[in-house]
């Protein structure tokens, strides 16, 4: 499995676990806020309970202290804020957006379950709803939750998709249920400082936040004693909310992905896993007081964290720079890891011939493609005069429709209109090189297997002496992932964008010494330099979405940029032209070894000279 597509559940599967904790928890505030009525110290205490938990007592001190402070408002932040990157609300949209880009990959009732909690949402008025309706929403969202978790179990092949759904489970709730039992212990201490006496309110709260009370009384007696509550959430080897359990299964799923072998690369996730066994056998909770036992909560709470930075870097997952930094808790990961886009395609070409044409065999591949980084959910092509088309997939992976006009005709339009959702690659500048991306960049397996993408074609041959220049101004290669970006910056330095000065044809040595022309030439060049250093690139065909103030220039016709194969992580796209990424703005239609693999529209016809007209719109539209 590509990386950025265990990304996507790794994410989703975190941020069901989130919407769930903290829906559960939010409820529980909102209960006990009836039970407290107007006991406003207490009602204040558990606020900062609860926002400890679930935000930063910062951020509560600031609502309390706005001009139009209402109790409510407090409620509306953890649920439904939309700046709030732990609230309720967005992790549903974070849930429901990771679903639909790994469809292919859940089963459809999950994603039907998490779709219609959104729809839900979007129909509240999240900016004036009453408390009453968001409890509604809280309770819709723990349902959907267990459903999609009962789903997950019984209708998911126990393949690489489930492991990694269930790792990004356990670690959530491992963590989660560390952070409550350790604001629990705080608060705890300091009403015992305070009043001089065990104070059990706070014991049940952490119970009923863990959905662990009806389990707890069914194993201990109806006490709240401080220990047995924590023996039970931190130890008990049953509950499936209690520390020691999430390890156990995170350990037992990665034990599953990894096929029960430690790898090089996977050494430093068992290791720490190890780490963290070997403390719980250690300790005894009872023999604990209640600063040792806030240290071990403490300590637990960041090794999870670590658990969860290394596991993202060992499977190459969104790194922590897309932490947002609005949040002071490490909960807020994952939240800004995936961005994804929908477009609304129209490409017309329209053939003017100098004499009538008698017939015509043409082929057309303008059918945006479908896989881990974009979803084509509409696609039509009207043909004038018209014509039926028979599609194949040709040995690139790419669409072809062909068909055949036999009646007379000095006019041929072809318009496709296609409906494409995208989601962001690999961030390349994150990507850590690692010795073993580097061992099988040299192998002899991976040359082979990507033996196309290694050979220039006539389109991308550079002469030797172009390629020493090159050397003398880029230096040597040592790092392949970093070169490809320094061709790309170099190129876009040295080249000048000028639709005049090369036609089709035009190959890359030509274009090199011009050092201009467009994107297709560009990335003709760009690819002749990586294929030279035994980098295996691709040609791209597709699409440009250039939004108002940009300054990405290509969106006039189709666009064209490059593909680099790096190890482990799959094809990332490098846009010369623009010395960008290729992420949420670029749509991908086909694939090849040079523009002769995947142009748009070609053919043959009985008659005179022609001319042709290309027209190309991309629009954005609503999620």
């Amino acid at each position: 499995m590509l990386s950025r597509v265990a990304n996507s559940l790794y994410w989703m599967s975190r941020n069901v676990e989130r919407a769930e904790n903290n829906a559960r928890i939010l409820d529980v505030q909102l209960l006990q806020m009836i039970e407290a009525a107007d006991e406003e110290l207490i009602r204040d205490s558990d606020w900062k309970l609860i926002y400890e938990i679930c935000a930063s007592t910062e951020t509560m001190e600031h609502i309390k202290s706005l001009p139009s402070y209402q109790e409510d408002q407090l409620v509306h932040y953890l649920a439904m804020e939309e700046t709030n990157f732990n609230s309720v609300a967005r992790c549903v949209r974070i849930v429901r957006e990771n679903a639909r880009i790994s469809r292919d990959h859940i089963p459809d009732d999950y994603w039907e379950a998490w779709n219609d909690c959104y729809l839900a949402l979007k129909e509240m008025d999240q900016q004036s709803c009453t408390v009453k309706e968001m409890r509604q929403f809280l309770e819709q969202v723990k349902l959907t939750s267990l459903i999609t978790q009962g789903i997950v179990e019984s209708a998911m092949p126990r393949g690489v998709p489930y492991q990694i759904i269930k790792i990004a489970k356990w670690l959530e709730r491992a963590e989660k249920t560390a952070r409550v039992l350790n604001v629990v212990c705080e608060r705890t201490r300091e009403r015992v400082l305070e009043a001089q006496s065990e104070d059990y309110y706070y014991w049940l709260a952490a119970l009923r936040m863990t959905n662990g009370y009806n389990a707890y009384l069914k194993m201990n007696p109806p006490q709240m004693d401080p220990k047995k509550v924590l023996t039970f959430l931190i130890a008990n080897t049953n509950f499936p909310r209690s520390i020691r359990y999430c390890l156990t299964h995170v350990r037992k799923a990665i034990d599953e992905l990894e096929g029960g072998k430690i790898s090089h690369y996977s050494w430093e996730l068992y290791a720490k896993l190890d780490q963290l066994q070997e403390e719980f056998e250690e300790i005894s909770i009872v023999e604990l007081n209640s600063d040792e036992i806030m240290d071990f909560l403490n300590d637990f709470q960041n090794g999870c964290n670590e658990v969860g930075e290394i596991f993202s870097k060992t499977y190459y997952l969104s790194d922590s720079e897309t932490k947002p930094r609005e949040s002071s808790q490490s909960q807020s990961m994952g939240a800004k890891g995936i961005t994804s886009m929908k477009y609304k395609v129209e490409h017309t070409n329209v053939f003017q011939y100098e004499t009538i044409v008698d017939q015509s065999m043409n082929s057309i591949r303008l059918k945006p493609r479908t896989d881990e980084c974009q979803r084509l959910l509409s696609y039509r092509a009207d043909i004038t005069p018209a014509s039926l088309t028979k599609e194949h997939i040709d040995i690139w992976g790419n669409h072809v429709e062909t068909f055949f006009i036999a009646e007379h005709h000095q006019h041929l339009e072809v318009k496709t209109t296609s409906i494409v959702s995208i989601q962001k690659s690999p961030f390349i500048h994150r990507i850590d090189y690692s010795p073993e991306m580097s061992a099988i960049f040299h192998s002899q397996l991976f040359r082979e297997h990507y033996l196309a993408f290694l050979s220039n074609t006539a389109y991308t041959y550079l002469t030797i002496e172009q390629m020493s220049q090159v050397d003398r101004e880029l230096g040597i290669m040592k790092n392949p992932v970093q070169y490809a970006i320094d061709v790309m910056e170099h190129i876009h330095q040295h080249f000048t964008y000028d639709g005049e000065s090369t036609t089709v044809d035009t190959k890359a040595q030509e274009s090199f010494d011009l050092r201009k022309g467009v994107c297709q030439d560009i990335t003709h060049v760009m690819l002749g330099i990586l294929r030279s250093k035994y980098i295996p690139a691709r040609y791209v065909s597709g699409y440009l979405y250039v939004g108002e103030n940009s300054a990405l220039v290509g969106d006039a016709a189709s666009h064209a940029w490059v593909e680099v194969m790096v190890p482990g992580i799959g094809w990332v796209g490098l846009d010369p032209t623009n010395n960008v990424e290729a992420l949420e703005n670029h749509i991908r239609v086909g694939v090849g070894r040079d523009y002769n693999d995947v142009s748009p529209v070609q053919g043959v016809y009985r008659g005179g000279s022609q001319s042709l007209d290309v027209k190309v719109s991309v629009s954005l539209m609503d999620q």
